[in-house]
């Protein structure tokens, strides 16, 4: 296959997933700079041109970028019954800021395993089951209501998504099984009247830094030596179902994303963990 024709295929490609035009612009430059590349060092190898990139004064994102882009065309190829670009995987150097702390299966248990046995506890239990079972978004779990769920199909309603856009999410027999719990046994007496699922004492919304202050009071009672913010339990679910082997497609829509490029990340998200 031609560089130019590549090119072009894998243009049409992205579009047809539903990357934004300046998402499709930046693969296909990033694209074409390796090719470039590749033209004047036909015999050089992959990771001569991973050090050409570290060579340049390029941030440590950028680099991603690229290197990105060689996967994503890799997909093309593959899903077009041909030979991939891209045959070993590229380090990055240390000083990339875009890998995201990720929490094991095993970890996620440990912290159920940390909360306490009483109001607070069944609280922080539910945090988890909202934040990682279900993987919303800080200000959609923060504002959940109790008539967002429907136990009877499995649903949760999420009304006011990133861009005001709505969603059903799956709500796995465990999760159903804290949210149900709590609503019946804890919520009626930890707080005031309230409609919401999380709410503080005085039956108000708890903030992102509240919430992310009770992850990390979880994480430290396990002893899990990672630093772990409240989206952190988003990323772990999706890397799980990832690794589970769900669909990037599913993913996105259990997430929320608009576009596919935004789920892209965790793929490369799994591989430096």
């Amino acid at each position: 296959m031609k560089n130019k024709e590549l090119l072009q295929g894998f243009t049409e490609w992205l579009i047809r997933f539903n990357y934004s035009k300046k998402s499709v612009q930046e693969r296909t430059r990033q694209l074409e700079t390796y090719l470039s590349w590749e033209k004047q060092n036909p015999n050089k190898s992959l990771e001569a041109y991973n050090k050409w990139l570290h060579d340049k004064p390029l941030k440590s994102k950028t680099i991603t970028g690229y290197i990105g882009a060689l996967k994503l065309c890799n997909q093309y190829l593959e899903n077009h019954g041909r030979q991939p670009i891209m045959t070993i995987k590229l380090h990055i150097g240390k000083d990339l800021e875009t890998s995201r702390t990720i929490l094991s299966k095993e970890q996620i248990n440990k912290l159920y395993e940390a909360c306490n046995d009483d109001l607070y506890g069944m609280r922080d239990r539910v945090i988890i089951a909202v934040f990682y079972g279900c993987g919303l978004r800080c200000r959609e779990g923060a504002n959940l209501e109790q008539r967002d769920m429907d136990f009877k199909s499995g649903l949760l309603h999420v009304r006011k998504g990133k861009g005001y856009k709505e969603r059903y999410v799956p709500m796995s027999t465990g999760v159903m099984k804290e949210l149900k719990g709590w609503l019946e046994n804890g919520q009626p007496f930890f707080s005031v009247k309230t409609n919401l699922v999380i709410p503080s004492r005085t039956g108000k919304v708890i903030g992102c830094h509240g919430l992310t202050r009770r992850v990390k009071m979880m994480c430290e009672k396990s002893k899990i030596k990672k630093s772990v913010s409240l989206h952190g339990l988003r990323h772990s679910i999706a890397t799980h179902l990832l690794d589970s082997g769900m669909s990037i497609e599913k993913i996105g829509q259990f997430l929320g994303h608009s576009s596919l490029e935004t789920t892209q990340i965790y793929t490369r998200v799994r591989d430096d963990i």
